[in-house]
């Protein structure tokens, strides 16, 4: 069996949508991580994060990704903040494949100003360019340890899928 495949990067990158893209050309199943959070925990990740808390969020979402069904090959889209909490990063290291997807601060802020901000509690009080790049700042380090990077408005999804072959 492969390994799984882990899509990471920051709120508005493309996670999800290329993860789904992925997944069928790869004839992989497809796990949205937040959505198998609410799935399992009957909360949204945006439910959690109000009424509970960052910690305890991140608690909950480091046991529902260890506990993921990896029965067959999967990709799994995982929340901008998964690999920054709790080992996840070295973690999903040791445990398949990893894909950082890297878009420019400017395009990650126009995208997330067209979309729900209700689903993102962690940037909802100020959605500006200073808070996404503050953001940015206090991952970038987990992300930098991503071995394979992709940046979806240069590249195309072939070229991503030729790229996890060679691993």
């Amino acid at each position: 069996m492969k390994s799984p495949v882990f899509i990471c990067g920051m709120p508005g990158s493309g996670k999800s949508t290329l993860g789904k893209k992925l997944a069928a050309r790869l004839k992989a199943k497809f796990i949205d991580l937040d959505t198998a959070i609410e799935m399992e925990t009957g909360k949204s990740p945006a439910v959690w994060l109000v009424q509970d808390g960052e910690a305890v969020f991140r608690a909950v979402e480091s046991e529902v990704l260890r506990n993921l069904d990896f029965g067959t090959f999967t990709v799994v889209s995982c929340g901008g903040g998964t690999p920054c909490f709790n080992n996840n990063l070295s973690w999903m290291l040791q445990n398949g494949k990893l894909v950082y997807l890297d878009l420019p601060i400017g395009m990650l802020l126009q995208r997330l100003q067209q979309s729900d901000a209700d689903e993102r509690p962690l940037l909802n009080d100020a959605l500006t360019l200073e808070a996404l790049t503050d953001l940015y700042t206090k991952r970038k380090d987990w992300y930098e340890q991503i071995p394979l990077i992709f940046r979806p408005h240069e590249e195309k999804l072939v070229d991503l899928v030729d790229r996890l072959d060679e691993r």
